[in-house]
């Protein structure tokens, strides 16, 4: 009889235990990562194959439905004309460990084309984001 109290009074510590000590994510809290900061672009191209602005482009998580947060570009880096971030470590949450399928849609400047890609992106309980599939370039006609 006491054997079957103490077990179940063990067994209330360590569940209580457990809620106190945060919250949960479901990631392996002894998982090792790098310091660096990983960002991923796709570039957008005209006819030629040369770097050309793009306007209106967004981008969509497909398994979630929500739009990707976008992320602002820093006035003191010079960034190539048509390059867009898609994804960096600040917001890999917004992206599963096995990889979301993100559809990217812009406007080109030059010419007003629309193109739409879809590129596929993990993060969640990985160290970075990564590219998984889709095109580092894509070409407006």
């Amino acid at each position: 009889m006491y054997k079957k109290l103490l077990l179940v009074l063990v067994m209330a510590i360590s569940l209580s235990a457990c809620k106190k000590s945060g919250k949960k994510t479901g990631c392996d809290p002894n998982q090792i990562c790098t310091a660096q900061f990983v960002t991923i672009g796709i570039a957008f191209t005209d006819n030629e194959g040369k770097p050309t602005i793009v306007e209106e482009y967004s981008m969509k998580n497909l398994s979630t439905g929500k739009p990707v947060t976008r992320i602002p570009t820093d006035p003191i880096i010079d960034y190539v004309a048509g390059y867009v971030l898609v994804a960096n470590d600040g917001i890999k949450s917004e992206f599963s460990s096995s990889g979301d399928d993100v559809e990217i849609t812009a406007k080109s400047k030059a010419t007003g084309q629309v193109k739409k890609v879809i590129v596929k992106v993990s993060g969640g309980c990985n160290c970075h984001v990564a590219k998984l599939s889709g095109p580092d370039t894509v070409k407006f006609d």
